[in-house]
């Protein structure tokens, strides 16, 4: 029988099954929004980030793969092996989706206010064309680009 708790030198921690990340995925997609609304931008892209990278790492451990990959979304998506599962129109979605919200997406933005985001975005030249509050619009964009990815990867694990 398989445990869902264990020890490691004192520290007591729980053990993530696969069908736990999806449901993460879920909800810090949901926390992503909440967060937008309040305007707690970082945050919200913060979230909007973990939910992918939550939702991919459950594609990964599906397939029992290793992974060295870190937080980065790109080597994650690829590693997940999600193509196997999705058409191709879905899967150039996917690749679109990642790629954009990895340009603004980064696992430091927990440590991140509002304010350093912002000149972040700038140097980045995220703040070109677009209209109103930059920081804003990025969050948005982020925000929606998991809800593509979330909305893609979850209908096809249950298929």
């Amino acid at each position: 029988r398989r445990r869902n708790n264990a020890s490691v030198e004192g520290k007591f921690f729980m053990r993530i099954e696969i069908a736990d990340y999806v449901e993460v995925a879920q909800e810090r997609l949901s926390n992503a929004r909440l967060l937008y609304e309040a305007a707690q931008y970082s945050f919200a892209l913060y979230a909007a980030g973990v939910a992918v990278e939550s939702l991919l790492r459950a594609y990964i451990a599906r397939e029992d793969s290793i992974l060295e990959a870190a937080h980065n979304l790109p080597l994650l998506l690829d590693a997940s092996r999600i193509s196997l599962y999705v058409t191709s129109d879905e899967n150039e979605q996917l690749y679109h989706s990642v790629r954009l919200l990895a340009k603004r997406w980064k696992n430091d933005l927990r440590y991140t206010s509002n304010h350093r985001l912002r000149r972040r975005l700038k140097k980045q030249k995220l703040d070109r064309g677009l209209r109103g509050d930059f920081l804003k619009e990025n969050c948005r964009i982020a925000i929606d680009m998991a809800a593509t990815i979330l909305q893609i990867g979850v209908k096809k694990w249950n298929p």
